[in-house]
């Protein structure tokens, strides 16, 4: 079975989450204060989905890209390699701890450079990372109808660096006893993470590419309610 349909129908899917956020909003008879039982329920509904379509595809018979001849060096660690990306390390966790929000940023740029770059030496991943994108970002796709959007558009940029992750943001928040306005980089660092991690994995096959996917999409579909419901306010 080829895997670019399952690519496309992942993105068609998560571009219809996205636009029909607000609908199941007004649908339930939400309100920020309390949530319909419907709110939940759906939930785990899609959890139990996710969890047997993940089950589902060591089983599926996906179509593993054919491997082609690769003249590049393989990449190996040295002593000196080693020292550099030590410092390199320090020198990121020093800056972080003084400037959370821009080292989160830059690290959040460098994931999806990261992301850029491996799709573009590789026919083979760029559906499987536009796929990726398409489900941590579209659904969030409701953003540019909103009525208010003039209000909304100094937030494009963090939409896009941690709005994917925005669910796990504030479950982690709320652990610390925090709150996302406290902590506006954890949401950017987290998406960094999940992008670069998803993108190594890409790397790994299909059926890790998929579920990964998967994943990542429900998640962005959480933090898309969630933000719908913050911006009724």
């Amino acid at each position: 079975m080829p895997v670019v349909p399952l690519y496309l129908l992942l993105m068609a899917f998560s571009l219809l989450v996205g636009c029909l956020v607000p609908w199941f909003y007004e649908w339930t008879g939400s309100e920020q204060s309390r949530m319909s039982p419907l709110v939940g329920q759906a939930a785990i509904a899609m959890c139990v989905l996710a969890a047997v379509v993940c089950a589902a595809l060591p089983w599926a018979p996906l179509a593993s890209p054919t491997p082609r001849g690769d003249a590049r060096p393989r990449f190996r660690f040295t002593i000196r390699l080693l020292l550099a990306a030590t410092a390199a390390l320090a020198v990121v966790v020093a800056a972080g701890v003084r400037y959370p929000l821009v080292v989160s940023g830059a690290l959040c740029a460098v994931a999806y450079g990261y992301a850029g770059w491996v799709g573009g030496r590789s026919r083979d991943r760029r559906w499987p990372i536009a796929a990726l994108l398409a489900c941590m970002l579209l659904p969030f796709v409701w953003v540019f109808f909103y009525e208010e959007l003039e209000r909304l558009w100094p937030s494009i940029f963090w939409i896009m660096g941690g709005a994917p992750v925005l669910f796990s943001a504030i479950l982690i928040n709320s652990l610390l006893g925090q709150g996302m306005n406290e902590t506006p980089w954890l949401a950017v660092l987290l998406t960094a993470v999940e992008l670069a991690l998803g993108v190594w994995l890409v790397q790994q096959g299909p059926r890790r590419a998929i579920a990964y996917i998967v994943i990542a999409l429900l998640v962005s579909t959480f933090g898309s309610f969630v933000l719908n419901a913050l911006v009724r306010a």
